[in-house]
Formats: structure tokens, sequence, C-alpha cells
């Protein structure tokens, strides 16, 4: 499936919002100064965030808006005791979600807790962006 495809699967259960304007998308692009990936900017312009159950640890997504990514990051000092990692939302409960620029690409996505942000204490929680929307709206079973 493509990302737009998984984005629009009616059986994944999570709430979407609003495309991101355009402009917001580009700013976000300027002021990451990083390549991001396709995936999640195309996300972004279907979707301008999103939350709900992830069918991976840690069970639940919260994706930033395009407009909000660059300064709750900074507010989390991502930038500071982070480095390598770029976080595009939370599990709405002491962990941040970010792809690990520090590997090749596709960036996986990583869940780092919020308080200490120590890049060793990072769980894998998908190989890509699109594998992480494969997982969203999904129920989490061990």
């Amino acid at each position: 499936m493509t990302i737009v495809e998984l984005i629009q699967d009616a059986s994944a259960a999570w709430d979407r919002e609003i495309p991101a304007p355009e402009e917001a998308v580009a700013r976000l692009i300027t002021e990451s100064g990083l390549e991001l990936p396709e995936d999640y900017l195309s996300f972004l312009r279907k979707s301008n965030g999103g939350e709900g159950e992830l069918g991976v640890q840690p069970c639940w997504f919260q994706i930033w808006r395009a407009e909000d990514v660059i300064e709750f990051g900074v507010g989390y000092e991502v930038p500071k005791y982070a480095s390598g990692f770029f976080a595009f939302g939370s599990n709405g409960g002491g962990e941040i979600l970010a792809f690990d620029t520090r590997s090749g690409t596709p960036w996986t996505i990583a869940a780092l807790p919020c308080i200490g942000l120590n890049p060793d204490e990072a769980m894998l929680v998908a190989s890509s962006f699109k594998e992480f929307v494969a997982q969203m709206g999904r129920v989490y079973q061990e």
C-alpha cells in the first residue's frame, strides 16, 4: 500500500486531521534543516497530525501538526539532549516519537523518554515512517 492508501485505510481507527497548509509544510522543511522523509511530508499533506492506538510499543501515538513540530522539539530540548533525533510526536505519556537520523535512510522511528532524553534508551518503534503509519489505528497485541 502507498502512504496515502495507509492514511485513508478506513479499517485503521485513529483521529485524522485536516491537511496541513502547504506553507506550514514548506516552513517545517526549511526550519528542520533536514531532508525529511517524503512519506512523512505526504502524511502531513493528508492529515496535519493525528492520534490513536498504535499496534506496536508504545501503543499510542500523537503526531504533531506541522506548525508545532519545531517548537515542540525545541521545548523538549531534543536538539540539546538527543542529537541525531528529530521529534515529530509523542505517545501522550512520557515518550517522544522521533526519526533517528543517525541511521541510513529510511530513518527508523524511535521512542525516547521525555525525561533524560538519553539516546541510549531509544526504543525502536518502526523501521520507517511508512511502517509506522501501517501500525496506526491498530490494537497492540503481545
